[in-house]
């Protein structure tokens, strides 16, 4: 489902409790699609673009690109799923360096 919301090979988002999320801009929380028994997917109510998952169990995982400084040190990933569907010349540096 995360190809299909994103219409990328791969996406990066930073998850958080739903609890420490406030969505202060002018239209407030994003638009969502039920995509799921368990989650939703949020998008821009403006333009569409897609801002990341909501999901029932208390988290909001956010793309990497909706934030204003994706680089980061704290935005680095620190797992990574779905390993079995990557192409094989994909490669993840899982280092941390």
């Amino acid at each position: 489902m995360c190809q299909r919301h994103s219409g990328a090979l791969t996406v990066a988002w930073v998850e958080f409790p739903k609890d420490s999320v406030a969505w202060t801009g002018k239209n407030g929380a994003p638009a969502t699609y039920r995509s799921s028994d368990t989650s939703s997917r949020a998008y821009c109510r403006s333009c569409g673009g897609t801002i990341g998952a909501i999901d029932d169990e208390p988290t909001v995982a956010l793309l990497l690109g909706v934030f204003d400084k994706p680089g980061y040190r704290e935005l680095r990933p620190t797992s990574h799923s779905y390993r079995a569907k990557c192409p094989r010349w994909w490669k993840v540096d899982t280092s941390g360096e």
